[in-house]
């Protein structure tokens, strides 16, 4: 699966996701298995920024 986001957007998440000691793959994988019922859990995100 390749996933496209603007620039800017890619650039985001990735610090978020360095943010909460993870990286995009995961967090994408665990937010599937969240969409289809795997899981009731979505995986963590950091602090709103201020």
């Amino acid at each position: 699966m390749t996933v496209r986001a603007d620039p800017d957007l890619h650039e985001r998440s990735k610090a978020a996701v360095a943010a909460v000691d993870s990286n995009l793959n995961a967090h994408v994988v665990a937010f599937l298995r969240w969409l289809v019922h795997d899981t009731d859990e979505l995986p963590t995100r950091p602090a709103e920024p201020p």
